[in-house]
């Protein structure tokens, strides 16, 4: 993957790269241009105008001479051994000026022969009374020394400024421009636009702020899933509440009324008062469910044990409506979880399968497990569920056939809170129609690992009473 990193990195050593070229193309240009006059030619130049103009004419020709071809300090010694600019020579051309001086090429009248010498490195010249002079060019730190050079340096630094300027000008574009428009995006969705999004263009890049802009992507899915569903729950809510409060005050005035039932009008308003208050109740358990990241209290739980006592509150519920729950109790299996919600889970199940199971018939639960997971199956013998309905009765506040729900007592949230329990602990819950009518509802939990079963089964009670441990 193409990182941020990686482009920077590389976007460093690029514009270095291009400087140290740059500079290597000025020094090898200035370096022919330097290299392309030989010192046998400084030497005819300075005779030239030695002969035209005399010394002070040499000295005047010089600097001209050293800002003609930059790169090297040009000395011209006289007779004496000294330059005639009067400038100290360096340490190799003070030694090679004595020893031409001793030998006696430096003076006046030197022999013609004499001045062509092989042997010398440096040309000798003559002004019109035959004083002899003879040129020297300082190669100390040559040819590094043309870097030094003002107008190489000013064109080096040109170079520099120019290629990093527009590489950083690219570089901080590539960076900016993502930003800016997740800063717009962000405050767009701050601003309520459910809508806003970074964009295709920005999201298909492989690097941090492609990755920066899937995320942003995705909260703000999430937040307009979010937000979509808690208008819908305030939806449901609203609604349900209506029905209790007006049968509320229905039967209010019909205790007003002369002559009243008063005790069936006050145990119709008990009624409905203990259906508000377990809507309500079942209302604030769904929404700390649906938080984004909501407390998990995590403690082994004997499974086996938490049926049996979810069975038992059942089969009180079900032997008044001559219906039946089929249970057999198996050998300890062991889960992590909360019991009350795990218990919350299987119960809004389990009473959602006797409310609907036909008089006279049995609803059957069953618990099976093998290495990794758990798994209990309910089973009812009421009407079932259209299959195209079946994904959907885990929404808070769907219903199949909605006033038969309501007349059955129910709330529409059991089965989402459990549909929403069951994936917190890392399992799933599905609802098929079975074979020959009915309702079938698996919930898969994932075992228990961290011990042994004898060990496991010491840690909770495998049998408890609501309210009251055994």
């Amino acid at each position: 993957m193409r990182t941020l990193f990686l482009r920077i990195f590389l976007s460093f050593w690029a514009a270095m790269l291009l400087v140290l070229s740059s500079t290597a193309a000025v020094a090898w240009y200035r370096f022919n241009q330097v290299q392309s006059v030989t010192i046998r030619q400084l030497a005819d130049e300075a005779a030239a105008r030695l002969y035209a103009g005399g010394p002070l004419a040499l000295r005047a020709w010089i600097p001209e001479a050293e800002h003609k071809y930059p790169g090297r300090p040009i000395y011209i010694v006289d007779q004496t051994g000294e330059d005639i600019l009067g400038r100290t020579l360096p340490g190799p051309l003070q030694r090679y000026a004595k020893r031409l001086k001793e030998a006696g090429f430096l003076g006046e009248d030197v022999l013609p022969s004499r001045k062509e010498d092989p042997l010398l490195l440096t040309p000798l010249f003559t002004d019109r009374d035959g004083v002899v002079y003879t040129i020297m060019i300082n190669t100390a730190g040559w040819p590094l020394s043309l870097l030094l050079e003002r107008d190489v340096r000013l064109l080096v630094l040109a170079f520099a400024l120019v290629i990093s300027g527009l590489l950083c000008w690219w570089l901080a574009r590539y960076v900016s421009k993502p930003v800016v428009r997740l800063q717009s995006s962000a405050r767009s969705l701050a601003a309520g636009n459910l809508e806003a999004r970074a964009g295709e263009d920005f999201s298909r890049r492989r690097d941090e702020l492609g990755v920066l802009a899937r995320d942003f992507d995705t909260m703000a899915d999430h937040v307009r899933n979010l937000v979509a569903s808690k208008e819908a729950l305030l939806r449901g809510m609203s609604h349900e509440l209506r029905s209790p409060l007006a049968r509320l005050r229905v039967a209010l005035g019909l205790a007003r009324r002369d002559g009243a039932d008063l005790t069936r009008q006050f145990d119709r308003i008990e009624l409905e008062a203990e259906r508000l208050d377990a809507l309500i109740g079942q209302m604030l358990q769904f929404s700390q469910l649906r938080a984004v990241e909501p407390t998990l209290p995590r403690t082994p739980i004997d499974l086996t044990g938490l049926l049996n006592e979810v069975v038992e509150d059942a089969r009180l519920e079900a032997s008044a409506a001559n219906k039946f729950v089929e249970w057999v109790p198996a050998a300890a299996v062991l889960i992590e979880g909360d019991h009350d919600l795990m218990r919350s889970a299987v119960e809004n199940v389990l009473r959602n399968a006797v409310r609907f199971t036909a008089e006279g018939t049995a609803v059957v639960v069953s618990l099976a497990h093998d290495n990794a997971n758990a798994r209990i199956v309910i089973e009812d013998r009421g009407p079932g569920v259209p299959e195209a309905e079946l994904q959907r009765i885990f929404e808070p506040f769907y219903r199949v056939a909605e006033s038969r729900d309501r007349d059955s007592g129910g709330t529409g949230l059991g089965l989402a809170i459990t549909g929403r329990i069951i994936p917190l602990y890392g399992g799933d819950v599905a609802a098929n129609n079975r074979t020959g009518g009915g309702l079938s509802v698996a919930m898969r939990l994932p075992l228990l690992k961290s011990a042994e079963p004898e060990v496991r089964r010491e840690i909770v009670p495998t049998f408890r009473r609501r309210g009251v441990e055994a």
